[in-house]
Formats: C-alpha cells, sequence, structure tokens
C-alpha cells in the first residue's frame, strides 16, 4: 500500500474537479460490521436481517461481513475469507457469540456486539443522530497494474468532540459462491455478500489532527488488487470515526469509477406516507437543485414494482407532466419542484413508488432517490416480521379463501410509517406474521400495535417464540413495554418454549370460531428448531388451540369492549396441512368481521334464505327475534343496516340497490349470539 495525503484548512472544497462532499450539516450514516463465518449456522439469518435494513435505507445504510472467530475457519478444499484486520478487529470487540454486529462502534447500554434481533433498533437510533463531519469518496481502477486509487474528502462541519480522529478505508466483495452453513444444513453454491477482503488503511485508521469546523481534509490511497479479487462486484467503504471506537460518518462506491460526485440535492416529501382513494389523486412533492456547476441534462424517474395495475402515476417538472421517466435540464443552482401525483385504481393494494434522479453527463455519479408510499383500498393487511416474508402467501391466500378483496400486505418498516402518519383509517383487521423471527416485537411496533387496538381495530398474531421473547430470558428481546403489551393487550402468560414434543395441534372443539378446524400435525419448519409455545390464556380470553398433550394451550382469543384478538404461538406456516393454516387466517378474518357461525344461519337460528342468487329481494325466514342485521360486502364494508328491527319470523332485504357480487348477512339474535350467510347478487 502506498499512502498519499493532504491537509487543507479552507472550505469549501472543490475536491478532483467537482465536489464529492457537501458542506452542509449531515445525519450519520450506519456501518454495520457482521461478524460472520461460513461454518456459523444462524449467519445467513444475520445476512437477512442486514439486507433488510440495508433495502430500508440503502443510501445510509453500508454493511461489511466480517468472518472472523472459530465458525470462520475453512476446512480442506474451503476458501478462506479471514483477513488479519478481520480477526483483529473481532478480538477487539471481544465477538462471543455469531452472528454479532457492530454498528459504528458505538456502545449500546454498554455493549458494542449485538445479536441480530437488536441490529434494527440501533441502525435507527444511529440514524437519527448528527455527524459532525461529512464524507466523500472516489476510486479508480488500472486494469493493468490492478492499482486501486481511493480519493477520500472529509469535511468537519463542527469541531470534532474527540479532538483527533482516523480515516479508515477497506475493500469488500459480494457475489462470491461458497460453502455456508445454515440451520437447514449445508449450502455448496451460498452467495456471500459484503465480504471484507482487505483493509487499505492501517487497521484502526489513518490518523487526521486537525478536526475543526470549517476543516477540509484529502486523503488518497493505492493498494494493489489481487488477482482473485473481481474487481467488478467489489466496493470501497470508507469511514471517519473516533479511536477505536464511535464512526461519525461512512460512505461507499464501486471500487471500479465509483464516486460520490454531488450532482445536486433532492428533498423529498416530509411525509412520505399516504392513503390514498380509487380514483384520487394523491400527491408527493418533492425539489431537486442542480449542483453541478452548470446547466444540464438529468433524467427523471418515477416507478414502482408492488403498484397493483389499475394504479397509475405520474410527476410534473416546470409545467411539463411526464409519466414513467424524462429528460429534463435543470439550470444550475435554481430549486426546481417535481410535483408526484398517484391515483390508485379499484384493486386495494400498498405501493411504493421511487423517484429518481440521475446526471446524464456523470453516469458513475450517486442516482438521487426519494421513496413515497401509499395505501389504498385495505380493510385487511398483513404485516410480516423481517425474514418472516416466505410465509407472506399463507396468510394472503387465508384472507383470499375468506373472499376479503381488501387484503393487501406489508412490511413491518413500512405499517410503522403508515401508522405514524395516520394511514390506515381503512383497516380494520391486522395480521401479523411473525413466525420465527427477533425481536419478535419492539417498542415502536406495540405503540402503533396498541393505538390500533385502542381505536377499535382487531389483531391476529401468530408465531413461535413470541412469548418466549417476552419471558424476561436473559438471551430474549423483550422490553418492559413489550411484555406489558403480551400480557395487558395480547391477555398470554407465558408457560413453556415447547419443543417437538409438541408435535401436533388441536382446535377446541367448542370453540364457536374454531371448533370445526380439523387438526394437525406440527411441520418441521424451521430445521429442528420447532418450539409451539405454551401459554395460559388471562380471562377474558379462551383457548382454542392445544397441542397433543392437552394440558398444554398454544392459542387463545379474546374480545374485550374495544378490540378482539388472536394469537397462536404456533404459526399457520408450521401445518404440516396447509388449508389448516389458511383457516386459523380466514376463521380470525371472520370472527372479527362477526361471521362466526360454522354452521351458518340455518342451523344457527333454524332458519333460511332464498332466493339465491337474489335479484331485487332477499327472503330470509327465522323462528327467533333478531335485534339486528346489516349486509357486508367483500371487502368487509356494511353496504345495508335498517334503524329499527321488527322482524321476528320473516326478513325481507331489499338487494335492489346493490351491485352483482358476493354479499354476507349478518344477523345478531336477541340473545347476543351473531351468525351470518353468504349470498350473491344477480341482476
Amino acid at each position: 500500500m502506498r499512502t498519499l495525503y493532504t491537509l487543507l484548512a479552507a472550505a469549501p472544497l472543490s475536491a478532483f474537479g467537482q465536489s464529492l462532499v457537501s458542506t452542509q450539516p449531515e445525519l450519520r450514516t450506519a456501518l454495520l460490521e457482521d461478524f460472520t463465518g461460513i461454518h456459523c449456522q444462524y449467519c445467513p439469518e444475520g445476512h437477512t436481517v442486514a439486507a433488510a435494513i440495508e433495502a430500508s435505507a440503502p443510501d445510509r445504510v453500508v454493511i461489511v461481513g466480517v468472518h472472523a472467530g472459530p465458525y470462520a475457519t475453512p476446512g480442506t478444499g474451503e476458501p478462506d475469507f479471514r483477513t488479519q484486520a478481520g480477526t483483529d478487529i473481532d478480538a477487539h470487540f471481544t465477538i462471543a457469540g455469531y452472528p454479532a454486529g457492530v454498528i459504528n462502534r458505538h456502545l449500546f447500554n454498554g455493549a458494542d456486539d449485538l445479536g441480530r434481533g437488536q441490529w434494527e433498533g440501533a441502525v435507527n437510533e444511529i440514524l437519527g443522530l448528527s455527524s459532525p463531519v461529512n464524507l466523500g469518496v472516489e476510486s479508480s481502477f488500472d486494469a493493468g497494474t490492478r492499482d486501486l486509487t481511493v480519493n477520500v474528502v472529509a469535511y468537519y462541519t463542527d469541531n470534532s468532540p474527540a479532538g483527533n480522529d482516523f480515516i479508515s478505508v477497506l475493500l469488500k466483495e459480494s457475489d462470491i459462491v461458497g460453502p455456508q452453513t445454515s440451520t437447514g444444513g449445508n449450502i455448496p453454491n451460498y452467495n456471500h455478500e459484503h465480504v471484507l477482503r482487505a483493509y487499505i488503511t492501517p487497521t484502526w485508521g489513518d490518523e487526521v489532527t486537525t478536526t475543526t469546523a470549517g476543516t477540509t481534509v484529502t486523503r488518497t490511497y493505492t493498494y494493489n488488487v489481487p488477482v482473485d479479487f473481481d474487481i467488478a462486484h467489489c466496493e470501497v467503504v470508507a469511514f471517519i470515526s473516533e479511536d477505536q471506537s464511535e464512526v461519525y460518518q461512512v460512505r461507499e462506491v464501486m471500487a471500479d469509477g465509483g464516486t460520490t460526485l454531488l450532482i445536486g440535492g433532492l428533498d423529498g416529501p416530509a411525509t412520505p406516507f399516504a392513503a390514498g382513494a380509487s380514483g384520487s389523486s394523491t400527491a408527493f412533492g418533492a425539489t431537486f437543485t442542480n449542483a453541478l456547476g452548470a446547466d444540464g441534462p438529468f433524467t427523471v424517474t418515477l416507478a414502482s414494482t408492488d403498484a397493483p395495475a389499475d394504479w397509475s402515476s405520474g410527476f410534473t417538472v416546470m409545467g411539463n407532466a411526464y409519466t414513467g421517466s424524462a429528460t429534463v435540464t435543470f439550470a444550475n443552482g435554481t430549486p426546481e419542484a417535481i410535483a408526484v401525483d398517484i391515483q390508485p385504481g379499484a384493486s386495494a393494494g400498498v405501493a411504493t413508488y421511487t423517484l429518481t434522479v440521475a446526471s446524464v453527463d456523470e453516469p458513475n455519479a450517486p442516482v438521487l432517490f426519494e421513496l413515497m408510499h401509499v395505501i389504498s383500498g385495505v380493510t385487511d393487511l398483513v404485516i410480516t416480521n423481517p425474514q418472516a416474508e416466505p410465509h407472506d402467501p399463507l396468510y394472503m391466500a387465508g384472507l383470499a379463501a375468506a373472499n376479503q378483496a381488501g387484503r393487501a400486505k406489508t412490511s413491518r418498516a413500512l405499517f410503522g410509517g403508515f401508522a405514524g402518519a395516520g394511514a390506515l383509517g381503512d383497516v380494520n383487521n391486522l395480521y401479523y406474521n411473525v413466525s420465527w423471527t427477533f425481536p419478535s416485537l419492539t417498542d415502536d411496533v406495540v405503540a402503533q400495535l396498541e393505538a390500533f387496538l385502542d381505536g377499535g381495530g382487531n389483531l391476529m398474531i401468530a408465531g413461535q417464540d413470541i412469548g418466549w421473547d417476552q419471558s424476561g430470558d436473559p438471551n430474549a428481546y423483550g422490553t418492559a413495554i413489550t411484555q406489558a403489551f403480551y400480557e395487558d393487550y395480547m391477555y398470554a402468560d407465558y408457560v413453556a418454549d415447547g419443543s417437538t414434543a409438541n408435535s401436533s395441534v388441536n382446535f377446541e372443539d367448542n370453540d364457536a370460531v374454531f371448533g370445526g378446524v380439523p387438526n394437525s400435525n406440527i411441520n418441521n419448519v424451521f430445521q429442528g428448531n420447532s418450539y409451539p409455545e405454551e401459554i395460559t390464556p388471562i380471562a377474558p380470553a379462551v383457548p382454542i388451540l392445544r397441542y397433543n398433550n392437552p394440558s398444554k394451550i398454544g392459542g387463545l382469543r379474546v374480545q374485550t369492549a374495544t378490540y378482539k384478538l388472536v394469537y397462536f404461538g404456533v404459526g399457520p406456516e408450521q401445518m404440516t396441512t396447509a388449508s389448516v393454516g389458511e383457516q386459523m387466517v380466514k376463521l380470525s378474518h371472520d370472527w372479527f368481521y362477526g361471521l362466526v357461525s360454522v354452521e351458518e344461519l340455518d342451523a344457527a337460528f333454524g332458519g333460511s334464505l332464498w332466493p339465491v342468487p337474489a335479484d331485487g329481494e332477499l327472503n330470509v325466514s327465522l323462528d327467533q327475534p333478531i335485534s339486528a342485521w346489516q349486509v357486508i360486502d367483500a371487502a368487509g364494508r356494511s353496504v345495508l343496516s335498517p334503524r329499527t328491527v321488527t322482524a321476528t319470523d320473516r326478513l325481507v332485504v331489499n338487494v335492489s340497490g346493490l351491485a352483482n357480487g358476493t354479499y354476507s348477512l349478518l344477523v345478531t339474535a336477541a340473545d347476543g349470539r351473531r351468525a351470518a350467510r353468504s349470498f350473491t347478487v344477480a341482476h
């Protein structure tokens, strides 16, 4: 390694022809050092958690996979991803268990190495902190000599609290195919990402001695890249920190031609989450300012990968409307508004739109982007924890079996955004796919769930180890807040972790909601890690599921004056019979809407209804008085209900004003029992 450096005490800096770094104060970015190894069975789960965190803020999170410790030792013929720098860093932070994450080398409650369940919260905490210094990087590669040249620029917007700081530069490589142990066994062709290959600076960095506000520091480093590193899949990571601790700022660029060149600033909406409505416009505002020093063309794009097909979108710049993508010339230094318009269609959905601005003349410069999220037509929303995404289809299938047209799914992070923006007003019910993930609950999510339930919404929540996570076990992630939610809102008392001895489920035969569900064996979904949870319902909650040992309860439901809640300590995805898992979701849905009678209206009230399908009138005969009735459409909305009810033996419902389709008649008996029956309207 050859190192050249320059220290300048003037600002602002136009480095290497154009500006690589902003002179405006910035929040910190996050460096996640993931301590891992090819023989660590839980490390792939750590990789998944890290990837989800990065995806939520791709321009502000940098991951480095540090292969070190006993699980990183290769066997005969296996690749060796270890480095001396990685081994030294692993020893410094006294990594004990793998995977472990060190986030910005910051102490969280006295700890620097965190379990994977703590990474998300720690990263979010870091992203909210200010940084005294900004960082810029550019990298070039000479294919003939294999010399890598890295230029680093640091600009201090404030005095560094530590005095002297240290610039660290490293090389990492992704898309390396090799062996990996997992909880499911050995994976011979695992795709290894973010693998630390070498430190270009000394392991603990290159010292910076002038760290006062207004100071600009530039450093140039060169490194000869070994021939077995694929430069096309390599990235340079640079960060500036205190001595062996607190990282203030981190950046990463492509090793071959990467740069943080500032093309401008893209400021998105203050609140990027909104509730939409079919056929109505949902507007977001953004502003772009060209900072390249001259007028020039930029490509502006608005796109979504998850919007329903009948949704539309577009944007307007300088009075011109566009859809998809457009090349627009922006004057240097002049802020220009970009108005984004999203129009949901009739289909229910949760969609993310990405607005990007890219320089035509500087194609290697970073692409600026802002995310905007819209929810529309959704009455029943599936929320999914990171790593539980493979089980989304089962939840959606259960809602499809319930003929719920207002179904949609989203991540835990996006749910929090919509909740915080007050955009869940049309959502009646939540279905929380926790599965076997950690932390099962967070303080932020609990606050959002409590507000939803207090507002009259209903919740189904399912997954093994939700209770164990609140048990106070020293290895669990539960907090006082999540533990209180488990007891006070879920009405559950944790008994035991469960084991493979809990090998089947037996639904309570006398339960009005789940009594008709067939029993099922419990499948080995988590590669031998089977912990069907044992709980005790807290009154007024009642048990709905027991294991093959009938003294062990695995599920409950509770109705309070405000909400209904269903809790399964074993997930629908763990049912050997898939249709049983679907029924767990479907019947939760039906109970939330009051559709609780397995035998439907005939058996519950000794009556009948005709004609089916109905045209102008639906006739219902009853053998007992009723106190209320209503007709509910496929989206769960009440479309017909009387002000008063006088019928005792016969009810006539005028359906002439209803559109063709499937509906449910919900009837409440004088004694409070409720039952429903589906019918169709065909004019």
